[in-house]
């Protein structure tokens, strides 16, 4: 009798097989059956045979076209499909894309309406890009490595415009990022300014997000676009440096504007910095209020009283809060103090 010996046959140069280009596979290892036989030519036959078999059908299946820079990570490419029969047909199951190191892409898209200069945009909260009045299209010439994550905000608005952003974060897989929306039409020429008349919960994740309920509010004039005098120094900034207006991030008063209560009564005019320095003409309100600021009386953010950049509403958390029945500058930032985040509070809502 001949005893049959399982044979586990590895070749160096099938350890992995290149699909593509852009990514990488493991080859599996090949199994074929030899005898005991005193005669070593037939088992050498089999080893051969079984391996120009084994390399030909990964060949024929994968079929990759020098000439075509296909991508083995893209799900709608050849590659990808190719890779994936091979693997199934040998059992593989290591994963199926390995990016190549370095590889890193482009961030940008499309702007609609913009007539006005000024509008500046931030990405991942450090690199910043003018956009010249007209601008159709943007790209940050920054690039961000795949496996990134991206955001896109506003440092400053344009003037005369007011824009908002679509798709403007995400996580950069294996091309360049094309598909982030500015919209943007004319902003107020006097702009409203009110207070909610209902309270908000502080853990709204992060600063802009309490926007929308500026417009759900029932105190919502029924027209305009809202912004939240709120910050957390990530979203949302007035300012680095105590009453400059510099490093400013959706911020939501514009430079040298006019500002007015829902009745047409004058409240002031903004600083160059788009901040109020000095007195306002008149208070916001005309009740006391208690709301969310989240800032410091210079209008640099405080950090340590924002609940947690406005992610928690937990009792033993403290958020920042000001009064806007008042003409003073640190009454209305941060008149009221530290509060507890499980109480909900009012929002200074900012028309755009």
């Amino acid at each position: 009798m001949i005893d049959p010996v399982f044979k586990k046959i590895r070749s160096a140069s099938l350890n992995k097989i290149p699909i593509c280009r852009s990514g990488f596979w493991s080859g599996k290892s090949i199994y074929t059956f030899s005898y005991k036989h005193k005669d070593t030519f037939y088992s050498l036959v089999s080893i051969t045979h079984s391996f120009i078999i084994y390399f030909f059908s990964i060949a024929m299946i994968t079929n990759c076209d020098p000439s075509k820079m296909e991508n083995v990570c893209d799900t709608s490419s050849k590659s990808y499909s190719k890779t994936i029969a091979a693997k199934s047909l040998l059992g593989d199951e290591s994963p199926h894309c390995f990016p190549m190191n370095g590889s890193s892409f482009t961030v940008g898209g499309k702007i609609s309406g913009l007539t006005g200069s000024g509008l500046t945009l931030i990405l991942n909260h450090k690199n910043t890009l003018v956009i010249p009045a007209g601008s159709t299209e943007f790209s940050f010439p920054t690039q961000i490595p795949i496996g990134s994550n991206y955001e896109v905000n506003f440092a400053t608005q344009a003037e005369g415009n007011f824009c908002e952003l679509a798709n403007s974060s995400g996580k950069v897989s294996n091309k360049n990022i094309k598909d982030i929306e500015i919209f943007c039409k004319a902003s107020c020429v006097k702009c409203i300014i009110f207070i909610t008349q209902n309270g908000y919960p502080a853990n709204i994740g992060k600063a802009s997000n309490f926007d929308s309920s500026c417009h759900s509010d029932p105190n919502y004039p029924g027209t305009g676009n809202y912004k939240a005098m709120v910050v957390d120094g990530i979203s949302r900034r007035a300012s680095l440096t105590a009453n400059l207006g510099d490093g400013q991030i959706d911020w939501v008063f514009k430079a040298s504007q006019a500002y007015i209560r829902p009745g047409g009564v004058n409240i002031e005019t903004s600083n160059a910095n788009g901040l109020f320095t000095s007195s306002l003409s008149t208070p916001i309100t005309t009740v006391s209020s208690d709301h969310w600021t989240g800032l410091n009386s210079d209008w640099t953010s405080y950090l340590d009283g924002a609940c947690l950049k406005w992610t928690t509403k937990a009792t033993f958390e403290l958020g920042m809060t000001g009064d806007a029945y008042t003409q003073d500058i640190l009454t209305l930032t941060a008149g009221r103090g530290l509060q507890n985040c499980s109480v909900n509070r009012e929002l200074v809502c900012v028309e755009q």
